[in-house]
């Protein structure tokens, strides 16, 4: 009798040893030898007794309960009634917290109580000593978060009010260093309620509303202003925050940035729209040409560009270039000194960067002005916000080159100038050392004059001045290929056609009588050395002269014989 006891508890001993538990949840799955039925059992939990309605036996070495929320660690009992004995004796079983809700769900930035729901929240309670509370730490996203009251099945906590990634909450039981499963949630949605640009500096934007997080999230903040017509086309993206909080924030109005459907994206969530109005202000404009040009409007908060009274013009998409890059694109060197110190006013309110829209400019009509002005316009509920009218003008007449780029003084010729800024229908003279050269035929590139040359001109080179409807080129240009200069004729040079341009000497008779060469700058010869006269045409030396010498020296050779001998 007494080795069957011994035996029963060899084997029973085994089969205790055998037994384990795992939680999933709010489950509780503890392995063993189970018969099918479970009525032959008694089964009971830590503080709560029994709780055999509450498992199942899901195979034969597996059972399956789900103790009450407000369960504590403790032991776990499986009581065999037929046999007499404990079947399954696990002396303390470590719950984990396990949430299965919060409320509410979705989460303002704003410093709100948050309510978790679940299981066993209060797993290290001892009734026997009087303890009814356990040590819950919550980790929201990055940050861990003390509780601020805590029951069985409930937790309740004030989250950070800045954004938090991931977005996931969590408990562990500091106590037993037992982790809870994570949950999702979301952020409420960012609100805009009002709009106000500061009327300070107007370079400041006050949004008023909800949802907009605080400084340590601020990075994961910024603004988009959206294009009034195509709503999904971002204009500009502001992120220089001044001021941020929950309900308040402040951002600098940058000069690209223009009117059209502002948004807050806060943590990627983007709130609904409000639309913004600024007035524009134009503090630039390119001289375009005559025929049709590409032109940089320079200036803050730029919408559609329109050329006096109502033509649009066609604008790129705006360009942002730090003025003090190498790369940086240059506006047009034509600007006027005042438009240029607009423009450099301009670059000190907005850090160095240079703002301007790249506009396509129609070519000049016949009955247009030489000045323009160009605004810049949006459109408020159907009011328009006009910019400053800011007044232009075309571009001087630009010379490239001129032919012929010499000629001899009488002559009559024809110059062609080539360039550009000059058309058919222009009112355009042009002037060469003063004189006039009668304009005879006029193209998109070039001008055709007749000259007649004078004798009065006294240096070289020669200006010359091209006047299109009241604007003058420059004066005398450095270039080589656009100067003129002029050439006289030596004593007994003349034309043999007297409107060639040419300055070649197949026009020319042959001057200084074939004894020397003609000075094209002075009108003087200069003779070869036995030659002299003004047109080379005497002997430098006379025969007389020639005799007497012969005689002389014959007369010093006798004398040196002479003596000699």
């Amino acid at each position: 009798m007494k080795l069957l006891l011994l035996l029963f508890l060899i084997i029973n001993s085994i089969i205790l040893s055998q037994c384990g538990y795992t939680q999933n949840n709010e489950k509780l799955v503890v392995t063993g030898q189970f018969d099918k039925t479970i009525d032959k059992y008694n089964i009971s939990f830590s503080n709560i007794g029994e709780i055999t309605p509450l498992c199942t036996i899901t195979t034969v070495t597996q059972l399956t309960c789900f103790p009450p929320a407000t369960s504590i660690n403790g032991r776990f009992l499986v009581y065999d009634n037929e046999e007499g004995t404990n079947l399954i004796d696990i002396t303390t079983v470590i719950l984990s917290p396990y949430i299965s809700s919060m409320d509410p769900k979705t989460i303002p930035t704003s410093s709100i109580a948050i309510t978790i729901m679940g299981f066993y929240f209060n797993a290290n309670s001892n009734p026997d000593k009087k303890i009814n509370s356990t040590h819950l730490l919550i980790t929201i996203g990055g940050s861990n978060v003390d509780m601020n009251s805590t029951s069985s099945t409930q937790v309740q906590f004030y989250p950070p009010n800045f954004f938090q990634s991931p977005l996931t909450i969590s408990l562990t039981n500091v106590d037993s260093g037992r982790k809870s499963n994570s949950i999702k949630f979301k952020y409420e949605l960012p609100n805009i309620q009002s709009l106000s640009v500061s009327t300070i500096n107007k370079t400041q934007l006050d949004i008023i509303g909800s949802n907009f997080g605080s400084q340590q999230s601020m990075k994961l903040v910024w603004v988009e202003i959206h294009d009034f017509i195509n709503d999904s086309m971002i204009i500009s993206k502001l992120t220089d925050i001044v001021f941020i909080n929950d309900t308040m924030l402040s951002i600098k109005i940058s000069g690209d940035s223009s009117s059209g459907n502002v948004y807050v994206n806060a943590n990627t969530q983007l709130s609904n729209s409000s639309p913004l109005y600024l007035t524009p202000l134009i503090l630039n404009v390119d001289f375009p040409n005559y025929n049709g040009d590409t032109i940089n409007v320079t200036g803050n908060y730029l919408s559609d560009i329109y050329l006096s009274p109502s033509t649009k013009l066609n604008c790129s998409i705006i360009l942002i270039q730090d003025q003090n890059s190498e790369s940086s694109e240059q506006l047009s060197s034509s600007s006027s000194q005042n438009n240029n110190n607009n423009n450099n006013n301009n670059n000190n309110n907005n850090g160095g960067k240079i703002y301007y829209k790249k506009c396509q400019f129609p070519a000049r009509k016949s009955n247009d002005s030489l000045s323009f002005t160009i605004f810049s316009r949006s459109i408020e509920n159907g009011s328009p916000h006009d910019s400053n009218q800011f007044k232009s003008h075309y571009q001087k007449p630009i010379i490239d080159a001129v032919v012929p780029n010499g000629f001899y003084v009488n002559n009559k010729l024809n110059f062609t100038f080539i360039g550009t800024n000059w058309a058919s229908f222009t009112n355009t003279t042009i002037t060469i050392a003063d004189k006039p050269c009668i304009v005879k035929d006029i193209t998109a590139s070039t001008i055709v004059c007749y000259f007649e040359a004078g004798t009065n001109i006294l240096q070289n080179p020669i200006s010359y001045v091209i006047t299109v409807d009241g604007q003058r080129n420059n004066i005398a240009p450095d270039s080589d290929t656009s100067t003129i200069s002029f050439y006289s004729l030596c004593p007994g040079q003349i034309f043999t056609n007297g409107t060639s341009s040419s300055t070649n000497n197949s026009t020319l008779s042959q001057g200084c009588s074939d004894n020397g060469s003609c000075n094209p700058v002075t009108g003087l010869c200069q003779c070869l050395p036995t030659k002299t006269g003004k047109i080379c045409d005497q002997e430098k030396y006379s025969s007389s002269s020639s005799k007497l010498f012969s005689s002389s020296l014959i007369s010093i050779i006798f004398l040196i014989f002479i003596i000699t001998f």
